[in-house]
């Protein structure tokens, strides 16, 4: 994965993500491994038995089934900053609008 969740999957934020700047050669040395690869984005869609249109992979392709907020307020502690905040960060967590 190379790209942030926006939608309640908890993981790392996209320049945490091993995937990112990385080769699949540095990938597979950084892990220890003897080789690495990955199935495509068709193939994973294929596997699924779900509708290409139906299926969000905005982690593996960076599209996004909607909108972001500017770059500047993306991150996954968007929402959990505002919790922490309370009333006077709600247009923050307003940036971002769930289907």
């Amino acid at each position: 994965m190379k790209w942030p969740c926006f939608f309640g999957i908890d993981f790392a934020t996209r320049a945490e993500l091993i995937a990112n700047g990385m080769t699949i050669e540095e990938i597979g040395t950084s892990l220890g491994a003897d080789s690495l690869s990955y199935i495509s984005i068709d193939g994973m869609i294929e596997a699924t038995t779900i509708a290409k249109p139906n299926l969000c992979r905005a982690c593996f392709d960076g599209e996004y089934p909607m909108d972001l907020p500017d770059p500047e307020l993306l991150g996954k502690q968007l929402l959990e900053t505002e919790l922490a905040a309370g009333p006077a960060a709600t247009a923050a967590a307003d940036a971002i609008r769930r289907p």
